[in-house]
This record gives C-alpha cells, sequence and structure tokens, in this order.
C-alpha cells in the first residue's frame, strides 16, 4: 500500500485490516477528487442507510431558510446539503461503529470518538468565529479524522501507556514526540498513511500527517484548522488522555486564523454546547426513515 511506506510491517497490516470506510464515503471522495460519480447515485446508497438518513434529512431541515420548503426525500437532502458535509456525515457514523478503547493513549471507548466529534464541530465553531479565515468545508473532515492513526496503534502495538508517558517525562519531550522515538512512528504518521490509502484530498492527509508539529512552515488553512480544534477539544476536557497538554502547538496558527483569546473562548463555548447536543441526539433512538422516491 502506497500510504504506508516506511511503516512497520505491523503498522501496514493493521491500516489493511482497518473496517473498509462505507462505500457512500468512497463515493463521495472520488467526487472530491473530480471523478465522474453522480450525487444523485450517491443519495440512493444513503436512502438505505438508516442512521445516515435520518442526520441528513435532520441536517437538511435545520438548514432550510425561512420561508423554504423543508426537504421531504432522503435524496432532496442529499442535494442540498452538498458533498462535504454528508461526507463527515457518513464519517462520523462510521467512527461511531469504531468506538473502541485505546489504552495505548489512555483513552476510553467514549473519549476516542468525542476527541473526533468535538474536533470536527470546533471547525464549524471556527467556522462562525473567523469568517475572514475563508476555512474550506473540508476542515472538518479532516479534524474529524486527525486521530484515526490512534487506532491503528492501539490495536497493533503491545507498549503499555506507561511507557510512554515516562520516556516523554524522562527526556523532557512531548507525548507524541516520544512516541516516535519509541516506535519509530507516531499517530500522526499513520493516521495521514490512512488518508493517502483512502484517496482523500492532499490537503486533508498533510494536516493530519503534520497537526502536531511544532513548527509548521508552509501551513493551509486546514492544517492550522485542525491543530487549533485538537486544542480547543483539549481544552473542554475533551479526550485528553495519556497525553493532556504535552503537546507543541505552532502560535502562529492563531494568528493566521485571526483569533485572539476571546474568540477562542467562545469557540470552546460553542463547540461543548454543540458536543452536548450531539451526545444528547447520539442517547436518543433513530425512527424508522423509509425512503421516498
Amino acid at each position: 500500500m502506497s500510504g504506508a511506506t516506511g511503516l512497520p510491517s505491523t503498522l501496514v497490516r493493521g491500516i489493511e485490516q482497518l473496517e473498509p470506510m462505507p462505500v457512500t464515503a468512497q463515493r463521495l471522495v472520488a467526487l472530491m477528487q473530480g471523478e465522474d460519480v453522480a450525487l444523485a447515485r450517491i443519495a440512493e446508497l444513503v436512502e438505505f442507510d438508516q442512521p445516515i438518513a435520518a442526520s441528513v434529512l435532520r441536517l437538511a431541515r435545520s438548514w432550510a431558510h425561512a420561508g423554504s420548503r423543508p426537504p421531504e426525500t432522503v435524496r432532496d437532502a442529499v442535494l442540498r446539503v452538498g458533498t462535504v458535509p454528508l461526507l463527515n456525515l457518513v464519517l462520523g457514523e462510521y467512527l461511531t461503529r469504531l468506538r473502541t478503547a485505546a489504552p495505548l493513549y489512555d483513552l476510553s471507548e467514549d473519549d476516542l470518538w468525542a476527541h473526533a466529534a468535538a474536533s470536527q464541530l470546533a471547525v464549524r465553531a471556527l467556522m462562525q468565529e473567523c469568517p475572514s479565515a475563508n476555512l474550506p468545508a473540508v476542515a472538518a473532515t479532516a479534524a474529524l479524522l486527525h486521530d484515526i492513526g490512534k487506532l491503528v496503534m492501539t490495536r497493533c502495538l503491545s507498549a503499555s501507556v506507561d511507557t510512554i508517558v515516562r520516556h516523554a517525562k524522562e527526556h523532557s519531550i512531548t507525548f507524541v514526540e516520544a512516541e516516535q522515538e519509541l516506535f519509530g512512528v507516531n499517530h500522526a504518521v499513520v493516521g495521514a498513511a490512512i488518508a493517502v490509502e483512502w484517496h482523500f484530498p492532499d490537503v486533508v492527509t498533510d494536516a493530519i500527517a503534520r497537526h502536531h508539529d511544532s513548527h509548521l512552515g508552509t501551513s493551509t488553512p486546514v492544517l492550522d484548522a485542525v491543530v487549533i480544534a485538537n486544542m480547543v477539544a483539549k481544552n473542554i476536557g475533551v479526550g485528553l488522555g495519556a497525553e493532556g497538554f504535552n503537546l507543541a502547538v505552532d502560535s502562529e496558527c492563531v494568528h493566521r486564523l485571526g483569533l485572539d483569546f476571546t474568540r477562542f473562548a467562545r469557540v470552546c463555548l460553542q463547540t461543548d454546547t454543540w458536543l452536548r447536543e450531539l451526545r444528547a441526539q447520539n442517547a436518543t433512538p433513530v425512527k424508522n426513515v423509509s425512503p421516498r422516491r
């Protein structure tokens, strides 16, 4: 697999054995890459995936402007929502199904999912708070997936989290640097390999690969957004795990996005509010959604 060049064979196998990305997501990624895939055909797939169908209808109806008619069918909702928001919904459901504990990072079954969800919501809050940053919609996709490498790392490596924490403390380095020194790779690199394997746009792969780099040099709005979204999620206490705040952040991200303390605080508050709403929504049984043509 080309995306895993240089990775230990154990991790390459772990990526290959990761549950396949849903067909709907694959078609959406292909559409993002400019391939000839009809959104109407994707809508047909969504119609028979009840959790996704319910979510896309709910999202499309929430977006309906005053005086406009809310979509009545799944197909209408898919066409109204568009490619990237729909991809994020599908990937969110995928990560929900993959919920698992990550003891290598001292993360519970809920922690890893919640951190991904909070990071995605944080990008949405950044878009609202910093419109001049012109963040592309795909930044939320990158934020949602930025720690997916942890799934493979925790499945494939037998080391204990105490080993990483102790190494980081003894050598006065960050948690991710300790990962790199102990294993020859870190979860960001593994996550980027997964993104390549799944044919995500380069800007998404780059953001996953470099979200822990302390000096970004040349950056992109997507990378800056993922770096800050990760910090927002941690600041509201979601997905801290063993790493906690033992990480390095390029402070230029803040300036490039046009953030100050007050705006950052509002982003944190909004993210926390939306995450609470998402948890409540997920706790509510999904009603049966019959496809309508």
